[in-house]
């Protein structure tokens, strides 16, 4: 880096003393150099004009830079960097580095693979960008015929880049670098072990099948799970792990956590505040800090959500201008009704207030009923609660005659909505885990306290989960940011 810093002083003492002979002189030296070293490349064509740089990102164009230069002598590379979010690691590995490596290797292919094919190929988009912005300097470019924005070739031999999300289609793309860059969309996905195994697979089958004999493969991320994609690569490397695989290639792992576990200094401190890290660490709640933050997931230990810390209140201080839905869970098929303690229908009545990251619970209902009973409970509550209140339906196996019912009933009446879980039930109530952490959980004082209280203590191990399905029912949407009513319909 003090090269590039010599280099740019001496450019400018050159500019001063209006030698252009000098000038262009450096100029094709800083050029030159930019092809040779990535650190460089970066520091000529940043993100932008006051892009901020910590110690992970030297180490990261210090690694990328490696890479090439190993894959170029004729050996294969593999590295994993993990790196909490907000560090720059797109920035560098996914919009630059190609660009960067196909500057050197204009036959080689390059495949951006991320949890789907919008970010890849948005990330490609910025590729391309800079691959144009350094065309001009060192003789290549974009070919016009085949700048798609999801796969897009360079001037001057085969070299292309193409997108991928991962379980989507790639076939008849090849790959010298590999980069996979995020291959979980969110906590909910993280926490699924269908959707972890798919993402396995697809890494497996569809991106690593499609390497060049002599090749890379960088996966930068951060950490979410400990059965994860870098956390299977790390049991396949391991050999004191039954999962070790020895013919599967060994990773170089570099990991960045959030804060230093020896000196508790954080990583990012030319950027990112103190109190910014501990407002994150906050936000995401402790078991969410460890992966995600700390780049060192742990299995959870007892149980998820911290119920004992919710707050018992007077209806009268619940805040204003609050929108509230009424989500049910259902329950009432043969098979559920004649168990010993058949499962319940539960409807609850919640708001959540986003500025706060709070929840507030204003009523519950629950009860064992048949299906009958049930829908006629549901439509008279809908009309108690009047109007204004959505009301959302998990509809699942046998309940969409039960949802059109209601729906029908209600018109006019409500809005009613269904929602369709795509993952199981401990994936979808990790969304509630650091708001119940942070203690931003508010019960308007009832009789049905004391049982809520005790069957969310419990999960997921209780004997009983619906009113923790329904809550999630209620506040998902809101909670993750995805729209108010964008229920799935």
């Amino acid at each position: 880096m003090m090269l590039l810093v010599m280099l740019i002083l001496t450019l400018n003492l050159a500019m001063s003393d209006g030698s252009v002979k000098s000038r262009h002189a450096i100029e094709e030296l800083i050029t030159r150099q930019s092809v040779e070293s990535f650190a460089v490349f970066f520091r000529l064509y940043p993100p932008s004009k006051d892009y901020t740089y910590g110690r992970h990102t030297t180490a990261m164009l210090d690694a990328l830079d490696k890479v090439t230069k190993q894959v170029e002598s004729g050996e294969s590379a593999y590295v994993c960097i993990c790196i909490p979010p907000r560090h720059g690691k797109s920035d560098v590995a996914s919009r630059r580095y190609p660009a960067w490596h196909l500057l050197r290797n204009r036959d080689h292919e390059v495949i951006i693979a991320s949890y789907n094919y919008i970010l890849a190929s948005s990330m490609s988009y910025d590729c391309r960008a800079i691959t144009q912005t350094v065309g001009a300097s060192h003789g290549f470019g974009i070919k016009q015929d085949r700048s798609a924005l999801g796969s897009w070739n360079v001037t001057g031999g085969k070299g292309a880049v193409h997108s991928a999300g991962i379980g989507g289609t790639i076939t008849g793309r090849g790959a010298h670098i590999l980069i996979v860059d995020d291959y979980y969309k969110n906590r909910e996905e993280a926490e699924s072990e269908t959707i972890r195994r798919k993402k396995w697979e697809s890494f497996q089958s569809d991106l690593l099948t499609r390497l060049a004999p002599v090749h890379a493969v960088v996966i930068v991320a951060n950490r979410w799970h400990e059965d994860d994609v870098v956390g299977t690569i790390e049991r396949k490397n391991d050999k004191l792990s039954k999962d070790y695989d020895e013919d599967f290639p060994e990773f170089e792992m570099l990991k960045f956590p959030a804060q230093d576990e020896n000196t508790k200094e954080y990583l990012f401190t030319e950027r990112f505040t103190e109190k910014w890290y501990k407002t994150m660490r906050s936000f995401m709640g402790l078991y969410a800090w460890q992966s995600q933050g700390l780049q060192e997931p742990k299995p959870r230990t007892g149980n998820m959500l911290r119920a004992d810390l919710c707050k018992i209140i007077k209806a009268k201080d619940v805040p204003d201008g609050l929108i509230w839905y009424r989500g049910w869970d259902l329950a009432s098929s043969e098979k559920e009704r004649v168990k010993s303690d058949p499962d319940y229908t539960v409807g609850t009545y919640a708001a959540y207030d986003a500025e706060n990251r709070a929840i507030y619970i204003s009523d519950v209902k629950r009860g064992q009923l048949t299906a009958t009973k049930r829908n006629k409970w549901m439509i008279a509550a809908a009309e108690d609660d009047g109007m204004e209140v959505r009301v959302v339906i998990e509809v699942v196996a046998g309940y969409k005659d039960t949802y059109d019912l209601i729906k029908d009933v209600l018109h006019g009446k409500a809005v009613v909505r269904k929602v369709t879980p795509q993952t199981d039930k401990v994936a979808r109530a990790s969304i509630l885990e650091p708001i119940f952490e942070a203690g931003h959980v508010y019960l308007v004082e009832s009789e049905w306290n004391r049982e809520w209280i005790s069957e969310f203590l419990s999960f997921p191990s209780g004997k009983h989960d619906d009113q923790v399905d329904s809550l999630v029912v209620a506040l998902y949407k809101e909670i993750t940011g995805k729209g108010r009513m964008g229920m799935s319909r």
